[in-house]
């Protein structure tokens, strides 16, 4: 399989896990809010949908590591500054990409918990 592809394979399955994780987030979001209770879809409880939704989080992040691998070539290039001209935009939107990505990553972490019980925001120590 040439790197052509290889690519479009990655970009089509990595769309699908894309879009079915945006499905089932606002599936859990709308349909089974929290504190739904013992209410099912498909026979599948409000918990279970989570499952499914994460472990389709961790393949979207693997679809989404082999396509840098993939592209390894042209990162290393933009990298020692020997990209082609015609291709600032690339390099622009990926460096934006890896900004999202790092804020959305540590954003768990770092996002406070609000007791709703007591009224009072703490931080999870991890």
């Amino acid at each position: 399989m040439n790197q052509f592809t290889l690519t479009k394979v990655l970009d089509l399955f990595s769309f699908v896990a894309l879009m079915s994780m945006l499905s089932t987030g606002v599936f859990l979001k709308i349909t089974l809010p929290p504190r739904s209770g013992g209410d099912q879809v498909w026979g599948l409880s409000r918990h279970e949908w989570g499952d499914i939704h994460f472990y389709l989080s961790v393949i979207f992040l693997l679809l989404m590591s082999a396509h840098l691998l993939v592209h390894a070539k042209f990162i290393k290039s933009v990298i020692i500054g020997k990209a082609p001209t015609g291709k600032y935009y690339r390099i622009v939107a990926g460096i934006i990409g890896v900004i999202a990505l790092i804020a959305l990553t540590f954003s768990p972490v770092i996002s406070p918990v609000t007791d709703v019980q007591r009224g009072q925001q703490h931080f999870h120590n991890r």
